[in-house]
């Protein structure tokens, strides 16, 4: 099995212009659908982001009545979160066409089209991991909070 070494857009621009070289609609169709996916994956994070803020303006106040410490994580959360926010909008809305990457030689547009497709997708894993330690905080403040109302 030929894999290639990871982040290596060159060595996959080659090698997919080997595959559809003959065939460059379905080529740039592939690309397209790549970052189409990219696309998809920053709005579901958003989805997430959103539903965090949208439960903070319902729970929020029972947490901050609970103390400190659940107050604390759940500011540590929704900032962390915020964090992921935005980098899930910079992915948003770093609209390039793949029209506007075409270059003479089909192996340099198919590079540039990977390559950033790699830096979106790189963001969007960044954007993941404060989510997921943003939900993990937020969860963490929910648990505090229930806590302190049993200890009460």
């Amino acid at each position: 099995m030929n894999l290639l070494p990871r982040n290596d857009a060159a060595a996959e621009a080659r090698r997919l212009v080997a595959l559809l070289g003959e065939q460059p609609f379905q080529l740039l169709t592939f690309l397209s659908n790549q970052l189409a996916v990219v696309k998809t994956q920053a709005q579901m994070l958003m989805g997430l982001c959103g539903l965090t803020v949208t439960v903070t303006g319902f729970s929020g106040s029972h947490m901050v009545q609970a103390g400190r410490f659940s107050s604390a994580l759940m500011v540590v959360g929704i900032a962390l979160t915020l964090v992921a926010a935005v980098l899930c909008l910079r992915t948003l809305t770093e609209t390039r066409w793949v029209s506007q990457e075409l270059a003479d030689a089909l192996v340099e547009t198919a590079q540039v089209i990977i390559e950033r497709r790699d830096r979106l997708q790189h963001r969007l894993t960044l954007a993941g991991r404060f989510v997921g330690l943003g939900l993990t905080a937020y969860l963490g403040a929910v648990a505090a909070a229930a806590f302190s109302t049993v200890t009460r």
